[in-house]
């Protein structure tokens, strides 16, 4: 399994700091993307304000040069949410870049969230084949998910 890591992230400050009782507080998200393929993450509570954790993806569509492919992977860094949003973009590798992955996401009331997510590159992390990077581009594809 690859795993993208970061090269723009948004940073922003919580403008209240949560109570002691909050601090510390984990919520985690199960969901899916459009059409197809699988999400899961958690949104912690922090002092510094709430943080994605732990965002990962299961048999996410990719077009690629060949067919049809998926991938499969997570991120390795905490992605920092401002007023219920979040976003940021990463690469498969800083030192050779071939994948870029555009993430989106807004946290809804307690219990939900919906975003985006956008796959690319000339050398794409892909499940199955000899090859295992290709030129893919799986389009800005929808996601929604609930908390467990």
């Amino acid at each position: 399994m690859r795993r993208f890591v970061a090269i723009v992230a948004t940073t922003a400050v919580a403008l209240a700091a949560p109570s002691a009782a909050e601090a510390g507080k984990t919520t985690s998200y199960d969901g899916a993307f459009a059409p197809s393929g699988a999400l899961q993450f958690d949104v912690k509570q922090t002092s510094n304000g709430k943080k994605v954790l732990k965002f990962r993806w299961t048999d996410f569509p990719l077009a690629c040069r060949g067919g049809p492919e998926t991938s499969s992977s997570r991120l390795r860094f905490a992605v920092d949410v401002s007023q219920k949003r979040f976003r940021t973009s990463a690469v498969d590798d800083q030192d050779h870049p071939g994948a870029l992955l555009k993430l989106n996401g807004k946290l809804i009331g307690q219990d939900a969230a919906v975003g985006s997510m956008r796959i690319r590159g000339d050398r794409v992390p892909i499940d199955r084949g000899t090859d295992k990077r290709k030129q893919c581009d799986s389009g800005r594809l929808r996601w929604t998910a609930t908390a467990l």
